[in-house]
């Protein structure tokens, strides 16, 4: 009862915490709006909205306000600020998932801190870019970097005007991780003590409950479930005491583990429970926890046939992943709008330069001129560049709604499929059966689009599969169990010439879909493809002999009505015949299909 209490009283110290937290940042961002921009005052206040956002895992918030920061640093400002700046957008990154953005931007950090010679700065940094490292399956490479740092870190307190920062006990946690997923318990025991031991000399409750945990995964790793338990506990009671509830839910989670491994399946659906509590407390979790605890409900209440639970936890998990989803995309989305509007205000500074130097050389007309062409050619290199920056842009952006919109949905029907086929297994073994033979139609659409989506992004000339070896393992696969026979003649110039990703990716689907077309309607036992270069065009016929098609028919089925749209897209001409067969010819400007903008 006494630690039914205990618990009780330590979740209503949590939702306190988080309370005054949020009049915090309201407090700081009233504050904020009566600082001057030269203010270091204002750097601080702003950092503190953004680590206060990130500590109650608003990370989109953090966002907006790294936004404003950044729109008032000076471009690539080497200073103590501009390192905060660049280590905490790195760290928002993380806890997105954006890896790629995130190492780049831990480099940046690097290269800052290295400039201002900065012990306390490297220390940092290197264990940004070790957890990088680490969270991108290179973990003997992400030690390097956590045992770099330490050379350089110190135990706080820190001076000013220096913000939180990695201190040893989070370099000895990192280690200790990165030894346990080499599946090293020895090493990994040994560096979480260390942590443990660091953490607790400057009262770090977060750190110490993180080490704690760590020290129950390994525990429980060597089947020594009495210590697991043991530091599970230790780890629920001090993160709760610290509002850390991330680190909350993976003490339930190692509990509901140690729990089930020994038999008592009551104590593991209590654990869980309790986990399941916390989702209620605090909506805002962080995902990546969220999920790692949801796995290990989902594993558990499959194998007590907990149908409930199981249903809850799967429900729960897809709306955590379609809200990860989403995050994701609004997030690249609020970065690239954030940069573009970087690139708009260095555009808008280097006119004005422009125009000061203009000015200033009016005195002499040769020099004037001259000087006016350079800038004339400078400024249309860099609109150019520009241009190019902004086409990468919308590409990316088209990538990402095309995966959100039919990967994402097609992943979210895979799911669904699959729960409905596991509650089905015994009771309704057709209903299972039509569950499965979707799941397989469902895969295959899935690599089909994805494999879509990879080549016509890679060109010949990055090393992609040419359209011709498409074409061929296309073709073989679609008319092997038929009787018609396919050939195709694809002319190496023309098939060099196909470089812009939507001219590959709409010609491949047009392809696509008169073969599949003329192998289910026309009855024919030949068909041909040929595509080749006339004079400045890029020129597709396919023929078959079958039964040809009414061309006097008013009403179009969706098939054609697909080709002439995507045909539109490329500014291409189409013609079709339906005499003898059906004959259809495509007519694409050459620039249009070589551009690789």
């Amino acid at each position: 009862m006494g630690r039914l209490f205990s618990l009780v009283f330590l979740f209503g110290l949590f939702i306190s915490m988080q309370v005054n937290g949020q009049k915090l940042v309201v407090s700081a961002i009233r504050a904020v709006s009566s600082l001057r921009n030269s203010d270091p005052r204002f750097y601080k206040t702003c950092f503190f909205i953004v680590d206060s956002y990130m500590d109650m895992e608003q990370y989109d918030s953090a966002q907006i306000w790294l936004n404003k920061i950044h729109a008032v640093l000076p471009e690539n400002d080497i200073s103590i600020f501009g390192y905060f700046f660049s280590s905490r957008q790195a760290e928002v990154y993380y806890y997105n998932n954006l890896k790629q953005f995130g190492l780049r931007q831990g480099r940046k950090s690097q290269t800052i801190a290295q400039k201002l010679k900065d012990s306390l700065l490297l220390a940092d940094s290197y264990n940004i870019l070790g957890l990088f490292y680490m969270n991108s399956d290179s973990a003997s490479k992400a030690v390097q970097f956590f045992r770099q740092g330490l050379t350089f870190a110190k135990q706080p307190p820190h001076p000013e005007p220096y913000l939180s920062l990695s201190d040893p006990h989070h370099l000895y946690g990192n280690i200790a991780e990165a030894y346990y997923n080499q599946q090293k318990y020895d090493s990994a025991s040994c560096n979480f003590y260390l942590s443990l031991q660091k953490a607790t000399e400057v009262k770090a409750q977060r750190g110490i409950a993180v080490a704690y945990s760590g020290l129950g995964d390994v525990y429980l790793a060597l089947e020594n479930m009495d210590s697991a338990i043991n530091y599970y506990e230790k780890t629920i009671v001090t993160s709760l005491a610290s509002s850390d509830i991330d680190v909350t839910l993976m003490g339930y989670k190692g509990l509901s583990k140690c729990y089930f491994n020994m038999g008592d399946s009551g104590a593991a659906n209590q654990a869980l429970a309790h986990g399941f509590e916390l989702f209620g407390q605090n909506p805002n979790i962080n995902r990546f926890y969220a999920l790692r605890f949801l796995y290990n409900a989902i594993d558990i209440y499959k194998k007590n046939n907990n149908t409930d639970g199981l249903i809850r936890a799967l429900e729960l998990k897809s709306t955590v992943e379609n809200a990860n989803l989403i995050g994701n995309n609004e997030q690249i989305q609020t970065i690239l709008n954030a940069g573009l509007a970087n690139e708009t205000k260095l555009l808008n500074i280097q006119i004005e330069e422009a125009k000061h130097k203009q000015k200033l050389a009016n005195t002499r007309l040769m020099l004037s001129l001259a000087v006016l062409a350079l800038i004339a050619i400078v400024f249309w290199i860099y609109r150019y560049y520009q241009r190019q920056k902004n086409t990468v842009a919308l590409i990316r952006q088209r990538i990402s709604q095309d995966l959100h919109d039919d990967i994402g949905a097609s992943l979210s029907s895979l799911q669904i499929y699959g729960a409905i086929a596991e509650l089905s297994l015994r009771d309704n073994t057709a209903k299972t059966t039509e569950m499965l033979q979707k799941i397989k139609a469902q895969t295959r659409d899935i690599m089909e689009n994805m494999s879509d989506i990879v080549w016509s992004m890679k060109t010949n000339r990055t090393g992609g599969t040419s359209l011709e070896a498409k074409i061929k393992n296309y073709g073989a696969e679609l008319f092997q169990d038929s009787r018609t026979e396919f050939t195709f003649v694809i002319q190496p110039q023309a098939d060099g010439a196909l470089q812009n990703m939507q001219a590959r990716k709409n010609i491949l689907l047009i392809i696509r879909e008169i073969l599949n077309n003329s192998l289910k309607h026309s009855q024919a036992s030949k068909m041909t493809l040929h595509i080749y270069l006339r004079d400045k065009c890029w020129v597709m016929e396919i023929n078959d002999n079958g039964i040809g098609m009414d061309m006097d028919k008013k009403n179009e089925g969706n098939g054609l009505i697909n080709i002439r749209q995507r045909c539109a897209k490329l500014n291409g001409e189409m013609n079709v015949t339906g005499n003898n067969g059906t004959r259809y010819t495509f007519v694409f400007p050459i620039h249009l299909i070589s551009s690789t903008g």
